[in-house]
């Protein structure tokens, strides 16, 4: 194992611990403390693919891996076959905890801190009627929000996928940060952004498994009738349609997509990361049955990455649909990225540059 000045602790490693850390030449350095029995150990990265890690004189683990892919990484060890998280590491919720890496990506630095105003993310607590519960949900507010009371914003809706939480677009999709990028560089216009736990049942059930569009029936009335009252109660929301966006990825497209085409009294664009659901001409019959008039309506945006064979297929056969019926919709290719943070994050910067335009 080699050790100079070339290499530096990647962002997401704890302060206390020296690894994993990155090599200027993209290599990642992993090194894990396993108990003194351990017979094996690996690295386990997402999308699947595993390391053995080496065991050093001084009884450490190592491994270097060539080049992962960029963005944020999920993954863990198996010490003799037990997932283990890295102590070393940041954590992030994927359907549970999991260790992460963020890999840096060259030439993409639009979800990156930096010297710009910025604005605040707030926790914001409500009791929900339908779930019979506290709940909690993430609001950002744009650079300034605080210093003038007279200016009313317009505001996105925007949700996590199945495996995630309301905090990971914030934590792991560097929402925020990418909104003030953007603002300061005049591209997208000053906004709220409000993101939710997707996950809602009614007291007493047993959870969020009823098919088709029923599995988000509970999340669809607390949405529709208490959450966007309570934002436009707290905050200086611009509150008409025009000014009001749901977007979302993965499950959050998906339900996008169900709620959104459902409730266009309330919501004027909608965006679907990753997200056209399975049933999506059963979604779509009522729009293509409009053509060229649902164009007044509302405005749709797609994207997916293009290693996501499910999703980027589906995306390309509405996109063949919508064109046939002579409605405008905009869609997005990422490029060599899969159902993961990089693809959304890039899917972020691209709809927040047209949306409320």
């Amino acid at each position: 194992m080699e050790d100079d000045s070339a290499w530096q602790k990647a962002i997401t490693t704890h302060r206390l611990s020296q690894f994993p850390k990155i090599h200027k030449d993209g290599r990642v350095w992993f090194q894990f403390k396993a108990p003194e029995t351990a017979q094996s150990v690996k690295l386990h990265m997402e999308p699947p693919v595993e390391y053995d890690l080496q065991k050093d004189a001084s009884g450490l683990w190592n491994v270097i891996v060539p080049n992962p892919r960029p963005g944020y990484q999920v993954y863990w060890m198996l010490v003799d076959g037990t997932k283990v998280y890295d102590p070393g590491s940041d954590m992030f919720y994927s359907n549970g905890y999991c260790s992460v890496l963020e890999v840096p990506s060259p030439g993409e630095d639009f979800y990156h801190a930096k010297h710009v105003p910025h604005g605040d993310v707030r926790e914001h607590w409500f009791y929900s009627e339908v779930t019979g519960s506290f709940r909690r949900m993430y609001v950002y507010t744009p650079p300034g929000y605080d210093k003038d009371n007279s200016t009313r914003y317009t505001v996105l809706y925007l949700q996590h996928g199945a495996g995630e939480l309301e905090m990971e677009w914030t934590h792991s999709g560097k929402a925020n940060f990418i909104l003030d990028n953007l603002i300061a560089e005049g591209k997208a216009l000053p906004m709220i952004i409000v993101m939710n736990n997707g996950f809602a049942t009614r007291p007493n059930q047993a959870g969020q498994t009823p098919a088709g569009n029923a599995r988000w029936s509970a999340f669809e009335e607390m949405l529709i009738n208490e959450v966007i009252h309570d934002i436009d109660a707290n905050y200086r929301t611009i509150s008409d349609r025009e000014h009001r966006a749901m977007a979302g990825l993965s499950m959050g497209g998906m339900q996008t997509f169900t709620i959104g085409l459902n409730r266009l009294d309330t919501f004027s664009h909608l965006g679907i990361f990753s997200g056209v659901p399975n049933n999506y001409t059963d979604l779509l019959k009522g729009v293509l049955e409009q053509g060229p008039a649902f164009n007044q309506k509302a405005k749709l945006w797609f994207g997916a990455g293009t290693e996501e064979a499910s999703f980027h297929n589906r995306q390309k056969e509405v996109q063949d649909l919508l064109v046939k019926s002579g409605i405008k919709a905009q869609f997005y290719d990422s490029q060599n990225t899969a159902h993961e943070f990089q693809t959304w994050r890039r899917c972020l910067h691209q709809f927040a540059q047209v949306l409320f335009k």
